[in-house]
């Protein structure tokens, strides 16, 4: 009997740790800008946009929207358990980026992503682009 509970408990923890992977990645894809709280007169706005396994970065003029560039193309993998979330982007050109950051919020509207780095800690916030 004691088998039993423990094989099917681990077959639950197997599922909801499935459910949430797809959870978060649902949840991540779409576009976020960044909340540049470093530069508020950078006369910039970043986003980062999550479809399919594939992250856009894009650098668009504040004063006029219709004006962008692509700055950055790579690829992401989100890994979720009931404990954790980690962020994995891959083939960046900016070498930095190319880790696994810890998801500290993933909602409809926010998304706060870190890396630890040497020195220090290096904390991104986005809100949701509608």
């Amino acid at each position: 009997m004691n088998r039993i509970f423990s094989l099917t408990l681990l077959l639950v923890l197997f599922v909801s740790m499935q459910s949430c992977n797809k959870d978060d990645t649902a949840l991540l894809t779409g576009t976020w800008e960044w909340v540049n709280v470093e530069n508020v007169i950078d006369p910039y706005s970043y986003e980062w946009e999550f479809e399919n396994g594939n992250i856009t970065i894009y650098r668009r003029l504040k004063t006029n929207p219709g004006t962008f560039t692509i700055i950055e193309r790579g690829f992401y993998l989100i890994d979720s358990n009931p404990a954790h979330t980690t962020l994995k982007l891959t083939d960046m050109s900016n070498q930095l980026w190319n880790d696994s950051w810890d998801v500290v919020k993933l909602n409809k509207s926010h998304l706060i992503i870190k890396l630890d780095i040497v020195g220090g800690v290096l904390y991104r916030e986005y809100v949701r682009k509608k």
